[in-house]
């Protein structure tokens, strides 16, 4: 039996080692099969030499020097700075430790590694599988036990009964003059292709090495010269000309000069030509410069849906100011601080709104009844006044620090955006382009300006088509919608309403704003005759890259840059990485922001000098954005998105800094501490979709509610961020560090905790029906007649999967309103019932 004491030093050896994950082309199966297959290549006779004398310089055996250089590439594959790997010793495998964290050079990682491989060589010999037993008793089918690589002269160790084998192993023939490598790997964790490009990558340090043996670990290249060129030059950038020196408002206008008799917007029964919209903004953007709009000065723009919203967006661009979209719905204490921030000096809404957006020093211009004002004005299209490095629009993102944040666009990026897309969505695809997205996310610049630059028409959908997926799905085939936009979120409702027919239409399926799941991009390649999935963060106008999706097979990919854009992928040191290898997106190009309004510090901090300047196809002084998003290329050079890097999240297409709504929380006088988080476990959300979910601890002597904090969050947060469940708890879990430990958080489970109302059983038919419909959205256990829909977690595209389920039991054509209006089992039953009675509910 091994003695206890040797065996507690491996404990202290081991403590807090975590499973090396290096980037597989398959996820890890829960049971893996043996098979393996081996790459070689040869470090030639010079640089083998060179080595030889640089472990003599080191003070270290050869065995050493390669065994540190594998740790270092390991840790560059890894994203990992502590790095075990298993070696033969004594006939036994051993396991050996080293932290590649803060080493100066190249030398002190050979000493780590020879300290730590003396380590193990001191202590008594302990038999691997009682190494196993004692410090990994739990035993697991897809991984190999305590380390995943090996490294060995000659061969591989055997791998112990009843394990499986290594992810990788990296073998070597010290010979007379060269060095073989072989790189054994797991095939069914790997390709051959990257396990080449492994074996090439520790090829290339091992040169890198033996040039520069005082070199700093960082200074060591990885990447040989083609993929550096491949990933500098080919895949990261798509240059293309457009004309910069123009802005939306002229190219419009050319266009109206045109065809003035097309149709340019559509919004139901009303229809408005080129000539007519032009003259509209014409008259706006005179009346805006009369107030003092000029270059850079932002106006708020907060209208309901309907062309007017088209007319004042392009307005603000024709007067040569910059346009600050305000959504109506929004919270007023929201759209009073987005005011405030860019200290907009007018703003363009309507009659009925002016009560949410008074405020001190502040002009509102209402299009409904100021319009004898603005029909004064001359109908000539203004003297253009703004140039491309002046501000275009200024569109309001979330902050982690409770504060959001204003991403300033340039007329130039949005030209360059517009143009973009036209080379991607060419006629006919941006002939009749729907317009669903709320003017607060960016996407919506392109269903507005791509349209109308290339002579195509906006049909545009009101607030209740948007939150009706069989009124949206009949306005695309009544108008015969040749590009729609929306996230994976919104696409499954409407899908689910267009139907199948017997040939796709001639539609354009695009989306963006979260991850595209498998399953949804087959159903989108039956719905249309291209699905394209984009991606994008606001700082870097709407789009970076696209991806044409032609089938469903494995991880969807964000594709390719969008020309005039650039995008790096780096590691920690702003290193590129390998194909494969996970690292930072970085984007450059035309479409970066000009900053946060107001926020230089923060600007600063996101908008960083361009690390490859010599690729930078704005010359010197260009930047590049942080995005914060993890991804990695792929071998046929799109990209494939990972996640994130810190706590912003992206919930149906909103970006969300979990921060924001933790603040917010924290401001409640009856949470003591909390945390939010995202989950797909939550009721309400459909498989593989993501929701918030918050977790307070009460102050002591309090129990709030669910209904007071979701009413409280909606007082300053859009409805997107209020989150759709509430878990209650004594105290936070927490890690052995302290620090909020956020994989034992509890999934909610449905119960009424928080929920004030007593429960009162559903009594008629009707009710009962409903209370079934919302249990199984929900995923409630029971749902009471009293109960609110939405203080049970559900929210917007919740209800619109519930309306539809309510239309096939009761037979009814039923508005998403219905449930904001009688948002209770007991209302909503006897709405129902009421509306069979009279044979419809009324119109909006």
């Amino acid at each position: 039996m091994t003695d206890a004491t040797v065996l507690d030093q491996w404990r202290t050896e081991l403590a807090g080692l975590e499973p090396l994950e290096l980037p597989a082309d398959r996820p890890r199966p829960p049971v893996r099969e043996p098979g393996t297959a081996r790459c070689t290549r040869t470090v030639p006779a010079g640089t083998a030499d060179a080595l030889r004398k640089a472990a003599a310089g080191y003070g270290a055996p050869l065995p050493v020097v390669l065994l540190a250089a594998y740790q270092l590439l390991l840790g560059r594959w890894s994203r990992r700075q502590d790095v075990a790997v298993g070696t033969p010793l004594a006939g036994e495998l051993t396991v050996v430790r080293t932290d590649l964290a803060g080493a100066a050079a190249f030398g002190d990682l050979v000493e780590r590694a020879g300290e730590a491989l003396r380590g193990a060589q001191s202590r008594p010999e302990v038999p691997f599988p009682d190494l196993v037993a004692a410090l990994a008793p739990e035993p697991d089918g897809g991984h190999h036990p305590l380390v995943q690589v090996l490294f060995a002269p000659d061969t591989v160790p055997a791998t112990p009964a009843g394990t499986c084998p290594p992810d990788l192993a990296l073998v070597f023939e010290d010979r007379e003059a060269e060095i073989e490598v072989h790189v054994d790997f797991s095939t069914a964790l790997f390709d051959a292709a990257t396990a080449e490009r492994f074996a090439g990558n520790y090829l290339t340090l091992l040169a890198a090495v033996a040039e520069a043996p005082g070199a700093a670990p960082g200074d060591l290249d990885i990447l040989g010269a083609a993929e550096r060129h491949l990933l500098l030059t080919e895949w990261s950038a798509r240059p293309a000309s457009f004309p910069a020196g123009r802005g939306v408002a002229e190219l419009v206008a050319e266009r109206a000069g045109l065809t003035p008799d097309a149709p340019a917007v559509v919004f139901g029964d009303e229809e408005v030509t080129y000539a007519a919209l032009n003259t509209r903004a014409n008259r706006l953007a005179h009346h805006l410069r009369s107030l003092g709009v000029a270059p850079d000065v932002p106006v708020g723009v907060c209208l309901e849906r309907g062309p007017e919203l088209v007319v004042a967006l392009l307005a603000v661009l024709k007067a040569g100011g910059a346009y600050v979209p305000l959504d109506p719905e929004h919270p007023v204490d929201r759209l009073d601080f987005v005011l405030r921030d860019t200290a907009a000096p007018v703003v363009v809404t309507q009659e009925s709104l002016r009560g949410r957006l008074a405020g001190e020093g502040r002009v509102l211009v209402a299009v409904d009844t100021d319009r004898a004002a603005v029909a004064a004005c001359g109908d000539a299209d203004p003297e253009p006044a703004a140039g491309p490095d002046h501000l275009a629009y200024v569109l309001y993102t979330s902050g982690s620090t409770g504060t959001p944040k204003g991403v300033a666009i340039t007329l130039g990026s949005l030209v360059g955006l517009l143009f973009g897309m036209r080379e991607i969505f060419p006629a006919p695809a941006s002939d009749r382009v729907l317009f669903t997205t709320s003017a607060t996310f960016d996407i919506a610049n392109v269903e507005v300006f791509l349209p109308l630059i290339t002579g195509g028409r906006i049909i545009g959908a009101d607030r209740e088509q948007v939150h009706t997926p069989r009124a949206l799905a009949a306005l695309v085939d009544r108008h015969g919608a040749t590009l729609v936009q929306a996230t994976p979120s919104a696409w499954r409702p409407l899908l689910e309403a267009l139907g199948d027919g017997p040939e796709p239409r001639e539609l354009t399926v695009f989306t963006a704003g979260e991850a595209l799941p498998a399953d949804l991009a087959a159903k989108m390649l039956r719905a249309g005759r291209r699905v394209v999935n984009g991606y994008g963060p606001t700082e870097t106008t709407v789009y970076a890259t696209v991806a044409e999706i032609r089938d469903a097979a494995g991880p969807v990919p964000i594709g390719r840059p969008t020309p005039n854009t650039e995008v790096y992928v780096v590691d920690e040191a702003d290193r590129p990485v390998p194909v494969g290898v996970p690292g930072e997106l970085l984007i450059g190009g035309r479409g970066v922001a000009r900053g946060y309004l107001g926020r230089p510090d923060l600007t600063r901090e996101r908008f960083t000098a361009h690390p490859f300047p010599a690729y930078a196809a704005d010359g010197p002084g260009a930047r590049v954005y942080r995005t914060g998003d993890l991804v990695r290329w792929l071998p046929d050079g799109n990209l494939e998105f990972l996640g994130r890097l810190d706590h912003q999240v992206k919930v149906r297409g909103f970006r969300i800094e979990l921060g924001e709504i933790e603040s917010a929380l924290l401001a409640h006088p009856d949470v003591d501490s909390c945390v939010v988080t995202v989950r797909e476990d939550v009721p309400g959300g459909v498989p593989g979709e993501k929701a918030l979910v918050a977790y307070c601890v009460p102050a002591a002597g309090r129990a709030p509610g669910v209904g007071a904090l979701r009413d409280w969050c909606g007082r300053g947060l859009p409805g997107y961020m209020v989150p759709g469940a509430f878990v209650f708890l004594d105290r936070l879990p927490l890690t052995t560090s302290g620090k909020t430990d956020r994989t034992a958080l509890p999934a909610p489970d449905g119960e009424r905790t928080g929920l004030e109302a007593a429960f009162v059983a559903p009594r008629t038919p009707a009710e009962r029906a409903v209370a079934r419909i919302w249990a199984e959205a929900l995923w409630a256990d029971e749902v009471s007649a009293h109960d609110d829909f939405f203080e049970l977690g559900g929210d917007s595209l919740t209800a619109t999967r519930v309306a539809l389920r309510l239309q096939e039991e009761f037979g009814l054509e039923i508005p998403v309103r219905v449930l904001f209006t009688c948002s209770t089992v007991e209302t909503l039953a006897k709405a129902l019932t009421a509306a069979r009675r009279a044979g419809g509910f009324p119109a909006a």
